[in-house]
């Protein structure tokens, strides 16, 4: 499925966690510390498509809070998982 991070277009298939392609991402201008959720450097908002994704688990959940983001379209990014690939486009830009 097409995703735009910050302009950018990856094509990324359904069921893949986009921390495993965070050298990919990294291009975007998305960084990432860990990659297993627990750091939170690689915030983002979700722009477009957040009903594409899957729910975010109790682990992210837990960062995001910690990290102080309260919106439910504040999501990390390393955590992403494409559940739904007719939903539409997916849209992502990085918190600065």
């Amino acid at each position: 499925m097409k995703v735009k991070i910050n302009g950018k277009v990856f094509d990324i298939p359904k069921g893949v966690r986009f921390g495993e392609l965070s050298h990919e991402i990294e291009k975007a201008g998305i960084e990432f510390g860990c990659t297993d959720g627990q750091c939170g450097v690689c915030i983002a908002r979700v722009l477009k498509g957040l009903e594409c994704l899957k729910e975010p688990s109790e682990d992210e959940e837990e960062t995001l809070w910690r990290i102080g983001a309260v919106d439910e379209e504040e999501r990390l990014t390393c955590q992403l998982i494409i559940e739904d690939e007719s939903c539409g486009e997916i849209e992502l830009e990085s918190e600065d």
